[in-house]
């Protein structure tokens, strides 16, 4: 670093490499060509260029090579030279390393470097060494990511991501721990419970599957039953038998037999990819008694949780660096216009006034004049052009373009000729032409206002609807008369819009015409359709621009034009445009790196006996398609197991590319894909906001219009000499006065009994009636909602318990009379109430509310169906069942009655019901987008899903007759008799998903968006081939074009916005409660923690000489702490390091460690009990905590030690091993802040919880009802894991299609045709339903899109502290204060010495407290302010000092002094409007009353006060004389008697001593 001296005046920068200075020629050439743009952009092609040639590659097995790769191996040494030639000028022109802004400095430099050096390393022969040097040259890849240095909006997206590292590896770490302890769970139960399986006794190496693929099992059929746990499985013993020598599952994989296989196998699960198979595994292997209460807490706290998290984090700090990014780029743009508008207005203004000038004067011909003021309206028409550029041009249709033009053309007879006229003019001096160009004009005038009426826009948008009708019937096998008159209505309609595009071309003009983005989108789509039509006459076959013309639809939008809330969101969406191409580009680079760096490392290596996976990294394409796959999350978990089995299994060291996939789905799905739903919730608000304000707008515009009109009115009046009445409008005041009555009337029902409605019900039972008035009384009895609500959940639990495989059971009969009586019971109900409030015709009458006429729904059918049985009992078969059966199953919506009776309850059914208000809106343009994507399907795909299920065979004709299956594999022994071939019938027939009509090619797409099963549906669309032919593998690779585009379209992003937008208005609903309690959501739950804060109790012995006192300072000391963190620590890794079939002596190991350990946790927790005395002891809930993990170990450890049989099962005990990790979590800061508001959210959830399972209550019942009878087969979705055939079962099957688990193979088991089950007595092939499609779409739309978001709207409302400005203060840094106030206040009395809170709050760090960095007459100041009464003992309280400390931090109605009285009156208000319950009590501590503050009271406020006009005094020049003892001591009498009896002049002092004036003693 060559320093220069110090004597020379200019000061150079560092010298480069210690030898080129800053101004050595060399080092300035070599800055000039890095700064060169030519270079960078020579850089950047030739990254690309390198990215094509890895591209290019094609891996072959055992490491083959094609002749061009071998070819394309000879360029890497080129590519390798330009990198290097790249770095080292970079270095000589930047230096090295030593200081600032030099070559290592930078990451993507690093980065640069990195993959250079170890470019070099793969040169090494590596023939002499003995290792694998190909996975080095996987960092090659990396090199693509340099491209995001060169585009700034990449760089938002990239930066937001990273901003966000710092939150997401906080809840990183707790999603870790959680799978730490879930896999420590998972191996203390499941440790090698998935080796047994049934193996044939004929041949003890075969395995005998159950279905298609083998399954664990428990024990043989002739075992001992009563030792079999329930739902266990039990291999057939007449065939096989059950022994531990399998590998396991997915190769031995999936399975917890150590920490490392545990953690992975909890991993998948937490994705909610085949956790279903695992929980049935070991249902299949334990008993399917407990295995649920493992998977399901995994699955709601590890996905709907954790996980989500992710998502609020992201979205929270995407929007703040946009903001700052908007932020900045609008203050530049302000400026610069701002800087124009100056320089405009000085020229503008000297121009009129000349103009001015020239116009007064009488020598201005006509002409001139006329010239001039044509060139003003010319500059107006210029600027509202201007003013128009800034609007979004996407939705301006061409009338709002044509307004401009109409400012010039609206006088076509009156303004000047224009040049045609007047070279026709000057040519031929004769009237024709003339009169022709005028005639012409008023042709075109009148052509232009025709184009701009109603009338024609709406045919229009009829036409596009008559055209969207002929696309859509196209199907598949439709007859000869529709296929040629869809062919002639292809003409007629293209020849229409032809026709409708050159009309508005020719009355707007090309210029208007093509400024209107629809017309230019109309002018493609035409122009491609007559192209298709030519093409397809002069070839056969069509070009596929017939899918340009299903985008035609697109025209709907159009409709966009007259709704505005549709309007705005579609303006929002494609502001965001940009953020979502950078995104996409962002996404695409990710994809292609891992693609890259996937065929680096598995590139031919996915060779199986069983062949090739679709799913490989052997091309470029496939990889892509490979990665995008795991990218969308569905079935990643079977590439891993292909990854790794290709790679050596996991016994050989194949488990370590298990990493490659892990970070893939954490990076991939959670990070990326997640900031889509960022971009969305951040361009949403804003149309919701948009929307808002166009909605103010209006309100605003009317009311002048009113008051415009009041005014004539009244002006009338008084030309008429009538005198104006004073209040004509109805005024505000007038408004709040009826609602504050209204709102007086509502709190007086709510209190005493609600009147009868004053009208006569059903016409002849008056008010006064006494029937009438008797069941008035029932109705508002005040047990009578409870008994109703005691009913219907009896009701309910009826219901559930039915048996829906045998109709006539025992104990359906026995429900069923239960059912007759909770029928009778509900029709009283309604009765009663319809005798009380009428039927329909006046307000408040019993039809006018939608919960009774749902509750009226229930009771008429429950009562037609009773009718249908008692008239003809014995009719069990026959068309009455199914009637009585459909009507029957409305009875499931009795459950929805308790919403109206439950307030909270009804507030999130009320939010979910406006959510969906808000949803329709995308939801129109959703199902838009879904049938086009339908139509073009139905375009490509129509017909060619067909196959034959003998392979060789390519069309119906051939596919015929029968056919010949070989089962036997290698192991097989020749003579078996299972090495004969089966025969097999051949069938044609197509696949469960297909396209050959727009029905169910929407249903294929709805399946495909929601991930599941999409993989099978993209391979089956690429093998397809030609109509009615059938598949060849991967025949047409770039229809994968089409799905890539539809998972952007709609997963990616519509999905996204549905939940954006449930996010938003579950966040506006609780907002909307606190706009008149002027306080915001943070303040109030701030209050809400105050209200109920209770100060914690540390016990301390009394006695200091006492052995009690002794134990208690070291069970309390910070060592003791640490050694107990360290105790924990070393448990939890000893509970890791047990595995499958370890030796005796380990395990004695382990056992005796874990003695020592319990006998240590049991020593910590006798120091404890004999510290703090026993009830002390159990007041911390973490002690109760300690105690029972470790009686639970002294018992489990106790068990083993005496190896107890029949002793009831321990297995549970071992959880309290796993526990204690439990304890580490309250150590770390940020972890407990975590948690504390995991805790927070939880208590928010109660209400959805309760919504969602009523949801799923509803579809179990109607599932058991519906598809309860179908036979149970192995090989289809229902089984005997996964069915109907119980409450129970049909809410887990429900849960698992909510995870998104293979719901369309289960819907598909459920549709019409199905096998019966035996016990069911009905024809064999009749059961199943139609109704399974309706079912299932709508219960994966209403769980998915709308239960579920609601989750992660609680998690962000209550985390979005994650991505806050940390300074603000927050409800979880509380909890801090009460952990603090316990250490001055250790007996809990709720009062502490204000010098000791001064204290306090020293040590409490910011925002909570001050700070020990807080100069003291800051800290005076804010004590002043927040001046709380101190009680005889100078004490403060600690609810007062918490609540005044919030307060005053977050500026809770603070004002000057003078206000301050009102201030506290109107806070007082708001907190007895929010907390009416708790302000009874808590009230006066919150906010304390004038009188405890007034004169004659001492506060905080005064004494420190009293301080700061001491410290000013003692600054001035009196203060500085030396005073005698006395004159001080006077001064303080003043003073006391000063802030004691005059609190008034507080105020004055205080400013008198902020402005420090010299001379006021």
């Amino acid at each position: 670093m060559g320093q220069h001296p110090p004597g020379q005046p200019e000061k150079r920068g560092p010298s480069s490499l210690f030898i080129f200075s800053e101004d050595n020629v060399v080092r300035r050439y070599t800055r000039f060509i890095i700064e060169w743009p030519p270079f960078e952009y020579a850089v950047l092609l030739t990254i690309i260029a390198n990215c094509v040639v890895l591209a290019l590659e094609e891996h072959l097995p055992h490491g083959d090579k094609t002749v061009l790769a071998r070819q394309l191996e000879t360029t890497e040494t080129y590519f390798l030279g330009i990198f290097c030639v790249e770095a080292s000028l970079k270095i000589l022109a930047l230096g090295f390393v030593l200081h600032r802004g030099s070559y290592l400095r930078n990451i993507w430099n690093i980065m640069d470097f990195f993959v250079v050096v170890t470019g070099f390393i793969t040169l090494i022969p590596t023939k002499s060494l003995d290792m694998d040097l190909r996975t080095l040259r996987a960092i090659r890849v990396l090199r693509p990511l340099k491209l995001v240095s060169g585009i700034p909006s990449l760089q938002v997206v990239l930066k937001s991501i990273i901003k966000a590292m710092a939150p997401l590896l906080q809840i990183g770490l707790l999603v870790l721990f959680a799978i730490v302890i879930f896999a420590i769970i998972g191996l203390e139960f499941y440790s090698g419970g998935l080796h047994k399986t049934c193996y044939s006794l004929s041949d003890r190496k075969k395995i005998v599957p159950d279905g298609e693929a083998p399954t664990p099992c428990n024990a043989d059929s002739d075992f001992d039953q009563s030792k079999v746990p329930p739902g266990a499985y039990l291999c057939n013993a007449s065939i096989s038998t059950c022994l531990e020598e399998w590998e396991g599952p997915n190769f031995g994989i999936t399975s917890f037999d150590n920490i490392g296989f545990a953690m992975l196998t909890v991993f998948q699960c937490i994705t909610m990819e085949g956790w279903t198979t695992i929980l049935y595994w070991m249902n299949d292997a334990l008993g399917s008694l407990f295995n649920w209460i493992y998977f399901i807490p995994l699955i709601v706290l590890g996905s709907f949780f954790m996980l989500n998290l992710v998502l609020g984090v992201l979205s929270g700090e995407f929007a703040k660096e946009r903001e700052k990014v908007e932020n900045r780029q609008s203050f530049l743009k302000l400026r610069r216009k701002n800087q124009l508008e100056r320089e405009l207005n000085g020229y503008v203004q000297w121009i009129c006034r000349a103009e001015e000038v020239i116009l007064a004067e009488g020598r201005t011909t006509e002409e001139e004049k006329k010239y001039i003021i044509d060139a003003r309206r010319r500059a107006a028409a210029k600027r509202k052009k201007l003013k128009n550029l800034g609007k979004s041009k996407s939705t301006e249709t061409e009338e709002e373009a044509e307004e401009e033009e109409d400012g010039e053309d609206s006088l076509p007879f009156v303004s000047a000729p224009d040049k045609k006229d007047n070279k026709g003019y000057k040519k031929k001096n004769k009237g024709a032409w003339v009169s022709f160009w005028n005639a012409e004009k008023r042709f075109r005038f009148w052509i232009r206002h025709t184009v701009k009426t109603q009338t024609f826009y709406w045919s229009v948008i009829v036409l596009v609807f008559f055209n969207t009708v002929c696309v859509a019937v196209e199907h598949y096998g439709q007859p000869k008369w529709l296929t040629d008159f869809l062919y002639y209505a292809e003409f007629v309609f293209l020849g229409i819009f032809m026709c409708e595009m050159f009309i508005k071309m020719y009355a707007l003009g090309p210029r208007i015409y093509f400024e209107s983005a629809f017309n230019r989108f109309d002018c493609v789509v035409i122009l491609g359709s007559i192209f298709e039509v030519i093409w397809s006459a002069l070839k056969d076959g069509s070009f596929g621009f017939s899918v340009l013309r299903a985008l035609r639809l697109l025209r709907i939008f159009k409709v966009t034009k007259y709704w505005s809330s549709l309007r705005n969101l579609v303006i929002s969406l494609l502001n965001s445009m940009r953020s979502i191409i950078s995104l996409l580009f962002l996404l695409f680079l990710f994809i292609l790196i891992f693609a890259l760096l996937g065929m680096q490392l598995f590139g031919g290596q996915f060779n199986f006996p069983e062949g090739t996976p679709p799913t490989n990294f052997n091309t470029f394409p496939i990889a892509l398609l490979t990665v995008f796959q795991i990218l969308t999350g569905e079935d990643w978990n079977e590439v891993m197991y292909q990854g790794i089995k290709s790679q050596g299994g996991h016994k050989d060291g194949g488990m370590i590319y298990a990493l490659y996939f892990i970070v893939l789905v954490l990076f991939g799905n959670y990070t990326l894909l997640n900031v889509f739903l960022a971009i969305a919730v951040d361009n949403l608000a804003n149309a919701q906001e948009l929307t808002a304000a166009e909605e103010e707008q209006e309100e605003e515009d009317k009311e002048k219009q009113q008051a415009e009109l009041q005014k004539e009115i009244e002006a009338l009046q008084v030309d008429d000499g009538i005198s104006p009445p004073r209040k004509t409008s109805p005024s505000e005041p007038s408004k709040e006065l009826a609602e504050a009555q209204r709102q007086e009337t509502e709190e007086a029902e709510e209190g005493a009994a609600k009147p009868m409605l004053p009208y006569s019900s059903m016409f002849f039972l008056t008010s006064t009636n006494p029937v009438r008035k008797a069941a008035h009384w029932v109705v508002n009895l005040r047990y009578f909602d409870f008994f109703i609500m005691i009913v219907i959940s009896l009701s309910s639990i009826a219901l559930a318990a039915e048996d829906p495989v045998i109709e006539g059971s025992f104990r359906n009969v026995v429900l069923n009379h239960f059912d007759y009586a909770f029928t009778g019971v509900f029709t009283v109900e309604m009765l009663l109430k319809i005798v009380d409030l009428g039927v329909i015709l006046h307000p408040g009458s019993y039809l006018r509310e939608f919960w009774n006429i749902m509750d009226a729904v229930v009771v008429i059918f429950a009562g037609v169906s009773l009718g249908f049985e008692l008239s003809d009992p014995h009719s069990s078969a026959g068309q009455n069942l199914s009637t009585i059966k459909s009507l029957r199953v409305l009875r499931v919506l009795r459950p929805l009655k308790t919403i109206k009776r439950v307030p909270k309850l009804k507030a999130v059914f009320d939010c979910v019901v406006n959510s969906l208000k808000n949803v329709v809106n995308i939801l129109i343009v959703y199902i838009l987008f879904q049938f086009i994507f339908a139509v073009i399907a139905v375009q490509l795909f129509n017909g060619r899903f067909f196959f034959c299920n003998d392979e060789s065979k390519m069309n119906a004709e051939d596919c015929q007759g029968f056919y010949y299956v070989y089962e036997a594999d290698d192991s097989e022994d020749v003579n078996s008799a299972k090495f004969l071939p089966r025969v097999e019938q051949r069938l044609w027939r197509p696949r469960c998903f297909h396209y050959d009509n727009v029905a169910v090619a929407m249903l294929t797409l709805f399946a495909v968006q929601t991930g599941e099963g999409w993989p099978q549906v993209l391979q089956n669309s690429m093998a397809a081939t030609y109509e009615d032919e059938g598949p060849i593998q991967n025949f047409r690779i770039e229809m994968s074009i089409f799905y890539i585009i539809y998972f952007i379209v709609f997963p990616f992003f519509f999905v996204n916005i549905f939940v954006a937008l449930i996010i938003i208005t579950f966040q506006e609903q609780g907002e909307a409660e606190l706009q008149d309690g002027e306080i915001d959501k943070n303040q109030k739950s701030c209050i809400d923690f105050t209200i109920q804060a209770k100060p914690l109790e540390r016990y301390m012995p009394k006695d200091r000489n006492s052995f009690k006192y002794k134990i208690w300072r070291v069970v309390v000391s910070t060592p003791f702490e640490y050694f107990i963190m360290m105790l924990i620590v070393f448990n939890t890794l000893l509970l890791m390091m047990k595995f499958h079939k370890q030796s005796p002596l380990y395990k004695k190991g382990l056992h005796y460690t874990n003695i020592g350990f319990t006998g240590m946790f049991t020593v910590e927790c006798i120091l404890k009990i004999l510290a703090y005395g026993v009830r002390n002891f159990f007041k911390d809930p973490w002690n109760t905590f300690d105690f029972i993990t470790v009686i639970g170990s002294v018992v489990d450890a106790l068990v083993i030690e005496l190896s107890v049989e029949n002793f009831i099962n321990v297995g549970f005990l071992r959880l309290f091993r796993a526990a204690r990790l439990i304890k580490l979590l309250r150590q770390g800061y940020t972890i407990r802040i975590l948690l504390w508001t995991f805790v927070q959210s939880f208590k928010a959830l109660p209400y959805v919880c309760l919504l969602i399972a009523m949801l799923f209550f509803i579809y179990a019942i109607i599932g058991m009802q519906v598809f309860g009878n179908i036979k149970l087969i192995p090989e289809t979705a229902l089984n005997r894991h996964n069915n109907f055939q119980s409450f129970f079962g049909a809410l887990l099957l429900l849960f698992r299609c909510a995870t998104g688990e293979a719901w369309p193979s289960i819907m598909l088991s459920c549709v019409k045709g199905r096998p019966c089950d035996p016990k069911a007595e009905k024809p064999p092939n009749d059961c199943g339903s139609v109704v399974a499609y309706g079912y299932f779409v709508s219960f994966i739309f209403f769980c998915s899109f709308l239960m579920l978001n609601l989750f992660v709207a609680v998690i962000m409302d209550n985390f979005d502290y994650l991505t806050r400005d940390s300074s603000i203060l927050g409800a979880h840094h509380l909890e801090e204060f009460v952990r603090i106030w316990a250490e001055y206040d250790p007996n809990a009395t709720g009062r502490i010495h204000y010098t000791e809170m001064y204290d306090m709050l020293k040590n409490i760090d910011p925002p909570l407290g001050f700070g020990n960095k807080c100069p003291y007459r800051l800290a005076f100041k804010k004590l002043i302010r927040m001046n709380m009464p101190l009680d005889q003992d100078c004490k403060v309280h600690f609810t007062t000092t918490l609540f005044a400390l919030i307060r005053e931090n977050l500026s809770i109605k603070m004002r000057t002094a003078e206000e301050m009285d009102q201030a506290d009156e109107e806070l007082r208000c708001t907190i007895r409007n929010i907390w009416p319950l708790q302000a009874k009590k808590m009230i006066d501590l919150l906010i304390p009353k004038k009188d405890e503050l007034n004169a004659g009271k001492l506060t905080v406020g005064k004494i420190y006060g009293g301080l700061l006009i001491l410290e000013s005094w003692r600054s001035t020049r009196f203060g500085q004389t030396e005073p005698s003892g006395q004159s001080v001591s006077i001064f303080f009498y003043i003073l006391s008697v000063r802030l004691v009896w005059f609190p008034k002049t507080l105020h004055v002092n205080f400013e008198i001593l902020e402005s420090r004036d010299k001379s006021f003693i």
